[in-house]
């Protein structure tokens, strides 16, 4: 008896030593990663942090963290940050994000994001790079806003992160939003009629992205990867009466042109053309040309409020069959 008595006390002091050693590893490696951010010219900063979840877990709360990125001039502060794993799997996370705003910037503008219950669950190779494995981010409802007014929010929502198990540079990504919101700015830019329904009624995507390297710790220390392949199964939105479905196969060079086909269908798209020359996407000395040629193409199905058809890229500029539509944006993460 008094054998197990001493087995069993030196057990817990080895787990509360190994759990000690564990989480004040994390928290000096947090340290010197923001001091390593500081001595490149960053904003870099938290003005603690804490710690506790013995005996299975490890638990950091981030107190007011901020970062800033000179070179891009991408900016980052919230209230607070949770992260927390199990003892025995250091690779496996749990993000949980503040109840109150976070703000994001770029040198365009300064957008504040709010969540309630945001979280996300990441899986990280334990190698030096910390690659991303799989994640999973959720939130019961979100909003995103700027100085002039909302943008966009939504009830509850999914975005779920997969790597190739073979190719470690390629990710499936999967997101489905509940009743996405466009906010007053976002209905202003557009000239979207008061009558439309506030929200949509379903948002889905399902795409494979290939990039130039996986995505890792040096995508927040040095450069996003960047993509250059893109395969969207499905992507839907329906909203109201409009429905629009696409898939797309891109190849994407160095500097963000990309290449491929882009298959359209489009419930009522003469609304949609109207929506994007009222908010600017569209030129009206274009228009004409353009609703002329849908016509055409919409009757070649049988429905005239019905399309499907295949937008062809090449080298950044899009085409529809013959009738060339303009410049593509590129795709480049900054």
């Amino acid at each position: 008896m008094r054998r197990f008595i001493w087995l069993a006390v030196l057990a817990a002091v080895g787990w509360s030593i190994w759990w000690t050693v564990a989480t004040l590893g994390l928290v000096r490696g947090i340290d010197g990663w923001f001091a390593t951010r500081q001595s490149e010219g960053w904003q870099a900063e938290t003005s603690a942090i804490a710690f506790e979840g013995y005996p299975f877990d490890i638990l950091l709360t981030l107190k007011d963290p901020a970062l800033a990125d000179p070179e891009t001039g991408v900016a980052f502060e919230a209230s607070a940050l949770t992260l927390q794993a199990k003892l025995w799997a250091p690779g496996s996370m749990t993000l949980g994000l503040p109840d109150d705003p976070i703000l994001l910037a770029n040198p365009e503008d300064r957008y504040r994001l709010l969540t309630q219950k945001g979280q996300a669950r990441l899986s990280v190779k334990t190698n030096a790079a910390l690659e991303l494995e799989d994640m999973m981010a959720a939130a019961d409802a979100w909003l995103l806003s700027r100085d002039a007014g909302d943008l966009l929010s939504g009830g509850a929502s999914e975005a779920a992160v997969q790597q190739d198990a073979e190719d470690p540079a390629t990710y499936q990504f999967d997101l489905n939003v509940d009743a996405l919101r466009p906010g007053e700015v976002m209905r202003d830019t557009l000239f979207i009629p008061e009558d439309w329904p506030v929200n949509f009624d379903r948002l889905t995507v399902q795409a494979r992205v290939h990039f130039d390297r996986p995505w890792d710790v040096t995508a927040l220390e040095v450069s996003r990867p960047q993509p250059r392949r893109i395969v969207i199964n499905e992507a839907e939105a329906i909203w109201g009466e409009l429905r629009l479905r696409f898939a797309a196969g891109l190849e994407v060079d160095e500097v963000g042109n990309a290449s491929g086909t882009v298959n359209v269908q489009a419930r009522n798209w003469r609304a949609m053309l109207t929506l994007a020359e009222t908010g600017g996407v569209l030129p009206s000395a274009l228009k004409p040309q353009i609703e002329q040629a849908l016509s055409t193409f919409a009757g070649l199905s049988g429905n005239p409020e019905a399309l499907d058809l295949t937008l062809t890229l090449r080298e950044g500029f899009v085409s529809l069959g013959f009738l060339p539509l303009g410049q593509a944006p590129r795709l480049i993460l900054r």
